[in-house]
C-alpha cells in the first residue's frame, strides 16, 4: 500500500481527546496519542474533531473542507456517540411521549455512507473508527445528576438502564458495517475495550469518554493500524 502522508480526523470528543479533570470539567490534554504517530511514521495528522459534533454536522463539515479544496491522503471518522444519545430532560419531563434520538439510525447509517463515497470519488481514503463501548450506569447518573427523574426515564428505557449501552452499540455496529459494505478501512477500538478486564478503569466518570489510560489504548490501536498499513521511512 502508498505511504499514507497527510491524515485528518473528523469525528467528535472522543477523536478530540478530551477527558473529564479532577474538578470534573471536560478538558482536552496538553499531549495526544496523534504526536505519537506523526513521530513514529511519516505522517503529518490534522485534528478536526468537534465536542459534541454528529455525523449529519460532520457531514456539512467535510462537504465545505472538499469544496475548497481539502488536500489528504487519508480522512479518519468517528461518529455515533452523539448521533445515539437522547435529550434526557424531554424524556424525564414526559417518558409517555415518543423520543427520537438525536440521529435515527437509517439518518446515520445514510450519513456514514455519504461521506465514505464523498472521500473515495475525491481519491481519499476513508478511515473509519468502531465506538469505544460506555458504561450505562455511569452515564446514567451523570445526565441525571442536574435534577432529572431517574425513575420516569428508567420506565420509559424499560426498566433496564443497559438499554442505553445497547442502543449505543447498535450505532457502533451499524458504523462498522457501513465501512466494510463501502469499503472502508476499517479501526475496531471497541473490541480492545472489551477485551480488557478493567473496562470500566478506561473511562470517565461520566461513562462515555474515554479516561487518559482509555485514549492510551486507542492510540495503541492506531499505532497497530498504522504499522500495517503505513511505510515507515
Amino acid at each position: 500500500m502508498e505511504l499514507l502522508r497527510k491524515i485528518q480526523i473528523y469525528g467528535d470528543s472522543i477523536l478530540k481527546g478530551i477527558e473529564l479533570d479532577h474538578s470534573e470539567k471536560y478538558v482536552v490534554p496538553k499531549e495526544s496519542g496523534w504526536q505519537y504517530l506523526e513521530e513514529e511514521y511519516p505522517l503529518a495528522i490534522a485534528n478536526r474533531a468537534k465536542f459534541g459534533c454528529t455525523v449529519t454536522k460532520g457531514l456539512e463539515q467535510l462537504s465545505r473542507a472538499l469544496d475548497k479544496g481539502l488536500s489528504c491522503d487519508a480522512v479518519v471518522l468517528e461518529y455515533g456517540g452523539n448521533d445515539c444519545d437522547y435529550n434526557w430532560a424531554a424524556i424525564s419531563e414526559n417518558p409517555k411521549a415518543e423520543h427520537q434520538p438525536n440521529t435515527p439510525l437509517p439518518e446515520f447509517i445514510s450519513s456514514c455512507r455519504k461521506m465514505i463515497l464523498l472521500l473515495q470519488s475525491h481519491h481519499i481514503l476513508p478511515i473509519v473508527m468502531s465506538l469505544p463501548p460506555i458504561d450505562a450506569q455511569r452515564y446514567f447518573d451523570w445526565f441525571c445528576r442536574a435534577g432529572l427523574d431517574k425513575k420516569a426515564i428508567l420506565d420509559w428505557l424499560g426498566g433496564d438502564i443497559q438499554t442505553i449501552y445497547r442502543h449505543q452499540e447498535m450505532y457502533s455496529n451499524a458504523l462498522c458495517r457501513t465501512a466494510l459494505e463501502n469499503h472502508a478501512a476499517l479501526v475496531d477500538v471497541r473490541t480492545p475495550f472489551l477485551a480488557a478486564k478493567n473496562c470500566r478503569d478506561l473511562l470517565c466518570t461520566d461513562g462515555i469518554h474515554p479516561n487518559q489510560a482509555g485514549h492510551c489504548l486507542i492510540g495503541q490501536v492506531f499505532g497497530e493500524f498504522a504499522s500495517s498499513h503505513f511505510q515507515t521511512t
